[in-house]
């Protein structure tokens, strides 16, 4: 059992560095992911680390090729547009759950957390912890949803959005957009009004549709 867990958990450390390096960008849209490679860069067997590429091939961020093996995937114009569709659909479903949650002052904590990391980032002009905080923003919010089955759809969406908006959310403009986003996002949310945060973050999902295709187009 405890070899079971040790397994468990080695393939759930592996995934999040994997799926950091994509969506930081580090690996790119496209890009090849040679198992022995990781696997000598983590310090670890092939087998966590197949286990792992198969578990992301399965969620949507790599793609097995033929003749070449598992790739980040590239997605078309249409495919970026359903998926912006669906994180937006799923970013109002979670909202929606929010009127069933128990522990509300639970995500306004959480939520007031993330969104002061976010602005203190800005200050300091750190790109890296900016995006991660903005990443946060969205996972605090999915993370309380109480429906569990859209909660695990929002996140895949979600992850896969953030794979292409790190370049493009750089720019100070984006920054600011973002943080206006959130802050309004965050502080309808403080106050308990949850119909108002719902149509704050439909909006805010249609702002970050755009800045998939503006990452998208910037990193042909």
């Amino acid at each position: 059992m405890a070899e079971r867990n040790t397994k468990i958990s080695k393939v759930d450390a592996i995934y999040g560095l994997i799926l950091d390096k994509i969506q930081s960008r580090e690996i790119l849209p496209g890009d090849r992911l040679n198992i022995e490679d990781l696997a000598r860069d983590f310090g670890v067997s092939r087998t966590p680390v197949r286990e792992t590429v198969n578990r992301l091939i399965q969620e949507g961020f790599v793609e097995q090729k033929h003749n070449v093996g598992p790739s980040v995937v590239q997605l078309s114009d249409e495919q970026a547009q359903d998926l912006i569709e669906a994180n937006a659909a799923l970013g109002g479903l979670v909202l929606d759950s929010f009127g069933c949650l128990k522990d509300l002052q639970g995500l306004q904590s959480a939520l007031q957390e993330v969104m002061t990391m976010q602005l203190t980032a800005s200050e300091c002009g750190d790109d890296r912890r900016f995006h991660e905080a903005s990443v946060g923003f969205h996972k605090v919010l999915i993370e309380h949803c109480t429906n569990p089955i859209i909660r695990d759809y929002a996140m895949k969406t979600q992850n896969q959005i953030n794979m292409c908006n790190f370049a493009y959310m750089a720019t100070k403009e984006n920054h600011q957009q973002s943080l206006k986003a959130h802050s309004e996002v965050n502080e309808a949310v403080q106050n308990g009004e949850l119909k108002k945060a719902r149509k704050l973050m439909e909006r805010h999902n249609k702002f970050e549709g755009t800045i998939f295709f503006q990452g998208k187009k910037r990193n042909l």
